[in-house]
Protein backbone atom coordinates (compact mmCIF):
# COMPACT_ATOMS: atom_id res chain seq x y z
CA UNK A 1 0.00 0.00 0.00
CA UNK A 2 1.32 3.48 -0.82
CA UNK A 3 2.21 5.97 1.92
CA UNK A 4 -0.78 8.27 1.38
CA UNK A 5 -3.15 5.30 1.69
CA UNK A 6 -1.42 4.18 4.88
CA UNK A 7 -1.62 7.67 6.39
CA UNK A 8 -5.29 8.09 5.50
CA UNK A 9 -6.25 4.53 6.36
CA UNK A 10 -7.75 5.53 9.72
CA UNK A 11 -9.13 8.95 8.73
CA UNK A 12 -12.88 8.97 8.22
CA UNK A 13 -15.22 11.84 7.49
CA UNK A 14 -18.60 11.70 9.21
CA UNK A 15 -21.71 13.79 9.86
CA UNK A 16 -21.81 15.04 6.28
CA UNK A 17 -23.82 18.18 5.66
CA UNK A 18 -24.38 19.34 2.09
CA UNK A 19 -25.93 22.47 0.66
CA UNK A 20 -26.63 23.61 -2.89
CA UNK A 21 -26.54 27.40 -3.23
CA UNK A 22 -28.58 29.21 -5.85
CA UNK A 23 -27.36 32.76 -5.36
CA UNK A 24 -28.66 35.74 -7.32
CA UNK A 25 -26.73 39.00 -7.04
CA UNK A 26 -26.43 40.85 -4.80
CA UNK A 27 -25.71 38.15 -2.23
CA UNK A 28 -23.31 36.97 0.46
CA UNK A 29 -23.11 34.23 3.11
CA UNK A 30 -20.65 33.63 5.97
CA UNK A 31 -19.79 30.62 8.12
CA UNK A 32 -18.18 30.60 11.55
CA UNK A 33 -15.09 28.55 12.38
CA UNK A 34 -15.75 24.88 13.15
CA UNK A 35 -12.75 23.04 14.61
CA UNK A 36 -12.25 19.42 13.59
CA UNK A 37 -14.25 20.10 10.45
CA UNK A 38 -13.29 19.85 6.77
CA UNK A 39 -15.15 22.17 4.41
CA UNK A 40 -15.55 22.07 0.64
CA UNK A 41 -16.92 24.72 -1.73
CA UNK A 42 -17.39 23.89 -5.41
CA UNK A 43 -18.48 26.58 -7.88
CA UNK A 44 -20.63 24.86 -10.49
CA UNK A 45 -21.51 27.97 -12.49
CA UNK A 46 -20.95 31.71 -12.16
CA UNK A 47 -18.45 33.77 -10.19
CA UNK A 48 -17.88 34.83 -6.58
CA UNK A 49 -15.37 36.24 -4.11
CA UNK A 50 -14.09 34.15 -1.22
CA UNK A 51 -12.37 35.28 1.98
CA UNK A 52 -11.07 32.74 4.53
CA UNK A 53 -10.09 33.53 8.13
CA UNK A 54 -6.32 33.27 8.69
CA UNK A 55 -5.58 32.77 4.99
CA UNK A 56 -2.65 34.66 3.48
CA UNK A 57 -4.78 36.26 0.75
CA UNK A 58 -7.55 38.63 1.92
CA UNK A 59 -9.89 37.44 -0.85
CA UNK A 60 -9.77 35.43 -4.04
CA UNK A 61 -11.98 35.38 -7.13
CA UNK A 62 -13.57 32.03 -8.00
CA UNK A 63 -15.32 30.93 -11.17
CA UNK A 64 -17.09 27.87 -12.53
CA UNK A 65 -15.13 24.66 -11.97
CA UNK A 66 -13.10 25.93 -9.00
CA UNK A 67 -13.01 23.87 -5.82
CA UNK A 68 -11.72 25.19 -2.50
CA UNK A 69 -11.11 23.18 0.65
CA UNK A 70 -10.77 24.51 4.20
CA UNK A 71 -9.16 21.46 5.87
CA UNK A 72 -9.03 23.02 9.35
CA UNK A 73 -12.58 24.34 9.44
CA UNK A 74 -11.69 28.04 9.28
CA UNK A 75 -14.56 30.46 8.93
CA UNK A 76 -15.17 31.91 5.49
CA UNK A 77 -17.46 34.21 3.53
CA UNK A 78 -18.50 34.19 -0.12
CA UNK A 79 -20.06 37.13 -1.98
CA UNK A 80 -20.96 38.15 -5.48
CA UNK A 81 -18.85 41.29 -4.98
CA UNK A 82 -16.21 42.06 -2.32
CA UNK A 83 -18.37 44.69 -0.60
CA UNK A 84 -21.71 42.84 -0.64
CA UNK A 85 -23.22 42.16 2.79
CA UNK A 86 -23.31 38.54 3.98
CA UNK A 87 -25.97 36.63 5.88
CA UNK A 88 -24.91 34.04 8.46
CA UNK A 89 -25.21 30.46 7.15
CA UNK A 90 -27.34 29.30 10.10
CA UNK A 91 -29.82 32.09 9.47
CA UNK A 92 -29.88 31.24 5.76
CA UNK A 93 -30.68 27.60 6.58
CA UNK A 94 -33.42 28.66 9.00
CA UNK A 95 -35.08 30.70 6.26
CA UNK A 96 -34.85 27.96 3.64
CA UNK A 97 -35.21 24.62 5.38
CA UNK A 98 -38.27 23.08 7.00
CA UNK A 99 -37.95 21.28 10.36
CA UNK A 100 -38.56 17.91 8.64
CA UNK A 101 -35.45 18.17 6.45
CA UNK A 102 -32.14 16.66 7.61
CA UNK A 103 -28.69 17.34 6.19
CA UNK A 104 -28.95 18.10 2.44
CA UNK A 105 -30.22 21.60 1.70
CA UNK A 106 -31.11 23.65 -1.36
CA UNK A 107 -30.59 27.25 -0.37
CA UNK A 108 -31.67 30.36 -2.27
CA UNK A 109 -30.35 33.79 -1.44
CA UNK A 110 -29.79 37.24 -2.87
CA UNK A 111 -31.77 39.43 -5.23
CA UNK A 112 -32.74 39.03 -8.88
CA UNK A 113 -29.43 39.49 -10.67
CA UNK A 114 -26.83 37.12 -12.14
CA UNK A 115 -27.05 33.57 -10.76
CA UNK A 116 -24.17 31.60 -9.25
CA UNK A 117 -24.57 27.90 -8.38
CA UNK A 118 -22.36 26.32 -5.72
CA UNK A 119 -22.11 23.19 -3.58
CA UNK A 120 -20.97 23.42 0.04
CA UNK A 121 -19.93 20.37 2.04
CA UNK A 122 -19.02 20.16 5.72
CA UNK A 123 -17.67 17.05 7.46
CA UNK A 124 -16.23 16.12 10.84
CA UNK A 125 -13.07 14.08 11.24
CA UNK A 126 -13.89 10.83 13.04
CA UNK A 127 -11.08 11.21 15.57
CA UNK A 128 -11.25 13.04 18.92
CA UNK A 129 -7.70 14.34 18.45
CA UNK A 130 -6.36 16.54 15.70
CA UNK A 131 -5.18 14.56 12.69
CA UNK A 132 -1.49 15.52 12.31
CA UNK A 133 -1.64 15.89 8.56
CA UNK A 134 -4.48 18.41 8.67
CA UNK A 135 -2.48 20.69 10.95
CA UNK A 136 0.23 20.93 8.28
CA UNK A 137 -2.15 21.98 5.51
CA UNK A 138 -2.81 25.63 4.65
CA UNK A 139 -6.13 27.25 5.67
CA UNK A 140 -7.20 27.22 2.02
CA UNK A 141 -6.51 24.75 -0.80
CA UNK A 142 -7.72 25.78 -4.23
CA UNK A 143 -8.09 23.24 -7.03
CA UNK A 144 -8.69 24.81 -10.44
CA UNK A 145 -10.26 22.85 -13.32
CA UNK A 146 -6.87 22.32 -15.01
CA UNK A 147 -5.36 20.96 -11.79
CA UNK A 148 -8.39 18.74 -11.25
CA UNK A 149 -7.95 17.22 -14.68
CA UNK A 150 -4.60 15.83 -13.51
CA UNK A 151 -6.48 13.57 -11.06
CA UNK A 152 -8.53 10.88 -12.86
CA UNK A 153 -12.33 11.15 -12.36
CA UNK A 154 -11.96 14.11 -9.95
CA UNK A 155 -14.21 16.53 -11.85
CA UNK A 156 -16.65 13.75 -12.73
CA UNK A 157 -17.00 12.93 -9.02
CA UNK A 158 -17.79 16.57 -8.20
CA UNK A 159 -20.43 16.63 -10.91
CA UNK A 160 -21.81 13.33 -9.60
CA UNK A 161 -22.26 14.90 -6.16
CA UNK A 162 -24.28 17.73 -7.73
CA UNK A 163 -26.57 15.26 -9.50
CA UNK A 164 -26.96 13.17 -6.34
CA UNK A 165 -28.02 16.25 -4.37
CA UNK A 166 -30.59 17.13 -7.02
CA UNK A 167 -32.02 13.61 -7.21
CA UNK A 168 -32.57 13.04 -3.45
CA UNK A 169 -32.85 9.31 -4.13
CA UNK A 170 -33.05 6.66 -1.35
CA UNK A 171 -29.65 6.18 0.24
CA UNK A 172 -28.29 9.43 -1.19
CA UNK A 173 -27.05 10.64 2.20
CA UNK A 174 -24.91 7.53 2.62
CA UNK A 175 -23.59 7.89 -0.93
CA UNK A 176 -22.66 11.54 -0.29
CA UNK A 177 -20.89 10.70 2.96
CA UNK A 178 -18.80 8.03 1.25
CA UNK A 179 -18.05 10.41 -1.61
CA UNK A 180 -16.61 12.88 0.91
CA UNK A 181 -13.80 10.40 1.65
CA UNK A 182 -13.09 10.01 -2.07
CA UNK A 183 -13.09 13.75 -2.79
CA UNK A 184 -10.86 14.47 0.20
CA UNK A 185 -8.24 11.97 -1.00
CA UNK A 186 -8.44 13.35 -4.53
CA UNK A 187 -7.97 16.90 -3.22
CA UNK A 188 -4.82 15.82 -1.40
CA UNK A 189 -3.57 14.11 -4.55
CA UNK A 190 -4.16 17.21 -6.64
CA UNK A 191 -2.54 19.42 -3.99
CA UNK A 192 0.49 17.13 -3.80
CA UNK A 193 0.86 17.26 -7.57
CA UNK A 194 0.81 21.06 -7.47
CA UNK A 195 3.68 21.29 -4.94
CA UNK A 196 7.09 22.24 -6.33
CA UNK A 197 9.76 19.54 -6.17
CA UNK A 198 11.42 19.49 -2.75
CA UNK A 199 8.54 21.25 -0.94
CA UNK A 200 8.57 20.82 2.82
CA UNK A 201 5.61 19.88 4.98
CA UNK A 202 3.82 16.59 5.51
CA UNK A 203 2.55 16.23 1.95
CA UNK A 204 5.96 17.24 0.68
CA UNK A 205 7.35 14.32 2.70
CA UNK A 206 4.90 11.99 0.98
CA UNK A 207 6.34 13.09 -2.37
CA UNK A 208 9.86 12.25 -1.16
CA UNK A 209 10.45 8.57 -1.99
CA UNK A 210 12.49 7.73 1.09
CA UNK A 211 10.46 9.72 3.61
CA UNK A 212 7.25 8.33 2.15
CA UNK A 213 8.62 4.82 2.60
CA UNK A 214 9.46 5.53 6.25
CA UNK A 215 6.01 7.01 6.93
CA UNK A 216 4.40 4.03 5.25
CA UNK A 217 6.34 1.62 7.46
CA UNK A 218 5.34 3.46 10.65
CA UNK A 219 1.67 3.61 9.67
CA UNK A 220 1.60 0.01 8.49
CA UNK A 221 3.28 -1.40 11.63
CA UNK A 222 3.21 1.16 14.45
CA UNK A 223 3.72 -1.63 17.00
CA UNK A 224 7.11 -2.62 15.54
CA UNK A 225 10.21 -1.75 17.62
CA UNK A 226 11.27 1.05 15.31
CA UNK A 227 14.38 3.08 15.99
CA UNK A 228 15.77 5.96 13.97
CA UNK A 229 18.65 3.74 12.85
CA UNK A 230 16.32 0.91 11.77
CA UNK A 231 14.03 3.21 9.80
CA UNK A 232 17.02 4.87 8.15
CA UNK A 233 18.38 1.47 7.15
CA UNK A 234 15.02 0.40 5.70
CA UNK A 235 14.87 3.44 3.40
CA UNK A 236 18.55 3.55 2.47
CA UNK A 237 19.71 6.65 4.33
CA UNK A 238 22.22 7.33 7.06
CA UNK A 239 20.83 7.71 10.57
CA UNK A 240 21.71 11.39 10.86
CA UNK A 241 20.64 12.20 7.30
CA UNK A 242 17.28 10.50 7.74
CA UNK A 243 16.59 12.17 11.12
CA UNK A 244 17.45 15.62 9.79
CA UNK A 245 15.40 15.27 6.60
CA UNK A 246 12.39 13.83 8.47
CA UNK A 247 12.36 16.68 10.99
CA UNK A 248 12.80 19.26 8.23
CA UNK A 249 9.82 18.02 6.22
CA UNK A 250 7.44 16.66 8.86
CA UNK A 251 8.24 19.19 11.58
CA UNK A 252 9.14 16.76 14.37
CA UNK A 253 11.63 13.90 14.98
CA UNK A 254 10.77 10.41 13.66
CA UNK A 255 10.19 8.88 17.08
CA UNK A 256 8.09 11.84 18.19
CA UNK A 257 5.86 11.27 15.17
CA UNK A 258 5.76 7.53 15.89
CA UNK A 259 4.67 8.10 19.49
CA UNK A 260 1.85 10.38 18.38
CA UNK A 261 0.77 7.83 15.76
CA UNK A 262 0.73 5.06 18.36
CA UNK A 263 -1.35 7.16 20.75
CA UNK A 264 -3.89 7.97 18.06
CA UNK A 265 -4.20 4.27 17.25
CA UNK A 266 -4.57 3.55 20.95
CA UNK A 267 -7.35 6.12 21.32
CA UNK A 268 -9.26 4.43 18.48
CA UNK A 269 -8.79 1.01 20.05
CA UNK A 270 -9.99 2.24 23.43
CA UNK A 271 -13.04 3.86 21.86
CA UNK A 272 -13.85 0.48 20.30
CA UNK A 273 -13.69 -1.17 23.73
CA UNK A 274 -10.18 -2.67 23.67
CA UNK A 275 -8.59 -3.63 26.97
CA UNK A 276 -5.42 -1.87 28.16
CA UNK A 277 -3.48 -5.07 27.47
CA UNK A 278 -4.71 -5.20 23.87
CA UNK A 279 -4.11 -1.48 23.26
CA UNK A 280 -0.57 -1.66 24.66
CA UNK A 281 0.26 -4.77 22.62
CA UNK A 282 -1.04 -3.30 19.35
CA UNK A 283 0.88 -0.07 19.82
CA UNK A 284 4.23 -1.63 20.65
CA UNK A 285 4.49 -1.19 24.43
CA UNK A 286 6.06 -3.95 26.52
CA UNK A 287 3.75 -3.43 29.51
CA UNK A 288 0.45 -1.85 30.43
CA UNK A 289 2.30 0.45 32.84
CA UNK A 290 4.56 1.92 30.13
CA UNK A 291 1.60 2.27 27.79
CA UNK A 292 -0.53 3.98 30.45
CA UNK A 293 2.27 6.44 31.23
CA UNK A 294 2.75 7.33 27.54
CA UNK A 295 -0.99 7.70 26.97
CA UNK A 296 -1.43 9.96 30.00
CA UNK A 297 1.48 12.14 28.85
CA UNK A 298 -0.12 12.52 25.42
CA UNK A 299 -3.83 12.76 26.21
CA UNK A 300 -3.74 14.24 29.71
CA UNK A 301 -5.89 11.41 31.05
CA UNK A 302 -5.29 7.73 31.88
CA UNK A 303 -6.39 5.25 29.18
CA UNK A 304 -8.98 3.61 31.42
CA UNK A 305 -10.54 6.97 32.28
CA UNK A 306 -10.46 7.98 28.61
CA UNK A 307 -12.36 4.83 27.62
CA UNK A 308 -14.97 5.42 30.33
CA UNK A 309 -15.40 9.06 29.27
CA UNK A 310 -15.93 8.06 25.67
CA UNK A 311 -18.47 5.39 26.58
CA UNK A 312 -20.38 7.82 28.78
CA UNK A 313 -20.53 10.46 26.04
CA UNK A 314 -21.61 7.83 23.49
CA UNK A 315 -24.42 6.68 25.77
Amino acid sequence: MDALSEVLGHVRLKDASWACYVASSPWGVSLREAKGCVRFLYVMRGNCWLSVDKASEPRIALSGGDLVVMPQGHGYAIRDQPRSSAINFDELVRRNVSPTQTTSHHLKLGGSGVVTNMIHGSFLIDDPFETPMLATLPPLIRITPDAGEAVPSFLQNLQFIGRELDSDRPGSQMVLTRMADVIFIQVLRAYMESLPEGSEGFLGALRDKQLAAALGLMHQRPEAPWTVALLAEQVGLSRSGFAARFAEFVGEPPLGYLTRLRMQRASMLLRDGATLAMASQRTGYASEASFSYAFRQWAGVAPGAYRRQFRSSAE
